[in-house]
C-alpha cells in the first residue's frame, strides 16, 4: 500500500535512517561464499523464508530454516552461508527491554534449566509471532519506518515472546545475555573487542585486576583470559578468511609481537598456518545488521 503524505514522513525528525532502525528486512540470494554478519547490539533474527548455514563465535555451521528465530548476541563473530535464497527480518535490541510491566529481561534468569548447556538454540516463530512479522515486513516496505514505530513494534514483539513462549525456553535461548551479574555482562560484551589485555577491562570496570578476575568468573563461569583467548581467536580467523588485511596488519591489530608469533597461534588453534586458512576460505561481503 501507498503511504498518504509520504513526505511529511520521510522529512520528520523521527523517521528513521536503516543504521538506526530496530527492524530490517533483508534479502540473499544464494551464495556458495559465506558473509559476513557484524553485529553491535544483540539481534533477533526471524528467518521468513529459505535456508541457510549460521556461524556465531564457537557453534558453526548450524542449519537454520524457514519459520525459525536465532539470536546473535552483542558483538558476536558470525558468518552465513545461504543454502537457498532467503529473506529475514532482524530486531535489534539492548538487554534493558522488559517483556512486559511485571516481568523484565532480568527474570528470566531464574529460569534457566538446571545444568543448561547453551549450544545455540533456534525457537520455532509461532503463528501469533509470524503474523506480527508478516504485518511489520509490509508496513516497513510501505515506508512506515518512524522511530517510535520501531520502538512500538519491539515492545509489542517482546509482549508476545512473553505470550507464547515458555520462560524456560526463552531463559534457554537468550542464556548469553543472562546471569547472575548481567549489567556487568552487558558491559563485557559490548567492550571486549575495545580491550586487549585483562588490566584494561578493570580500569574501564574501575575494579582491581584481581575482583574483576572474581567478577568475571561468577558472570561468565570460565576464567577471563580464556574467555577473552577464544573471543581473540574468532576474531583473527574472521580477519584471516575474509582477506582484506595482510598478515602483518592482523599481527599488529591483535597485538601479537611477529607473524612468526601469529602463524603459531593459528596451528594452536585451528590446525594450519594462516596462509592455508585463507586459500581454504572465501568471504563474499559483509553484512551489517547494526552500525
Amino acid at each position: 500500500m501507498s503511504l498518504f503524505y509520504k513526505e511529511e514522513h520521510t522529512t520528520c525528525y523521527h523517521y528513521t535512517m536503516l543504521a538506526s532502525a530496530n527492524f530490517q528486512i533483508l534479502h540473499f540470494n544464494v551464495s556458495h561464499l559465506p558473509q559476513l554478519i557484524e553485529v553491535d547490539r544483540s539481534v533477533l533474527i526471524f528467518l521468513l523464508s529459505g535456508e541457510a548455514r549460521v556461524t556465531c563465535n564457537n557453534y558453526r555451521d548450524r542449519h537454520q530454516r524457514e519459520g525459525e528465530m536465532l539470536l546473535l548476541p552483542c558483538n558476536s563473530c558470525c558468518y552465513v552461508k545461504i543454502i537457498r535464497e532467503c529473506t529475514i527480518i532482524s530486531c535489534s535490541f539492548l538487554p534493558n527491554v522488559d517483556f512486559c510491566s511485571s516481568f523484565s529481561f532480568h527474570d528470566l534468569a531464574r529460569y534457566i534449566p538446571e545444568n543448561y548447556s547453551y549450544d545455540f538454540p533456534v525457537l520455532p516463530v509461532r503463528e501469533r509471532v509470524a503474523q506480527c512479522m508478516t504485518l511489520l515486513r509490509q508496513c516497513l516496505q510501505d515506508g512506515v519506518s518512524c522511530a517510535h514505530y520501531h520502538t512500538l513494534k519491539e515492545r509489542e514483539l517482546f509482549i508476545l515472546l512473553r505470550a507464547y513462549y515458555s520462560k524456560e525456553e526463552l531463559a534457554a535461548f537468550f542464556f548469553p545475555l543472562l546471569g547472575k551479574d548481567v549489567d556487568f555482562k552487558d558491559m563485557v560484551l559490548m567492550n571486549y573487542r575495545s580491550v586487549r589485555h585483562i588490566n584494561e577491562f578493570a580500569e574501564l570496570a574501575h575494579m582491581s585486576t584481581d575482583t574483576f578476575k572474581r567478577r568475571f568468573k561468577d558472570a561468565f563461569g570460565e576464567p577471563v583470559h580464556k574467555w577473552m583467548t577464544q573471543r581473540k581467536a574468532e576474531l583473527i580467523y574472521r580477519d584471516i578468511v575474509l582477506g582484506q588485511k595482510t598478515f602483518a596488519e592482523i599481527s599488529i591489530e591483535h597485538d601479537m609481537s611477529s607473524q612468526a608469533y601469529l602463524s603459531t597461534f593459528c596451528k594452536r588453534h585451528f590446525g594450519d598456518t594462516p596462509q592455508n586458512l585463507r586459500e581454504s576460505s572465501s568471504f563474499d561481503t559483509v553484512l551489517n545488521l547494526r552500525t
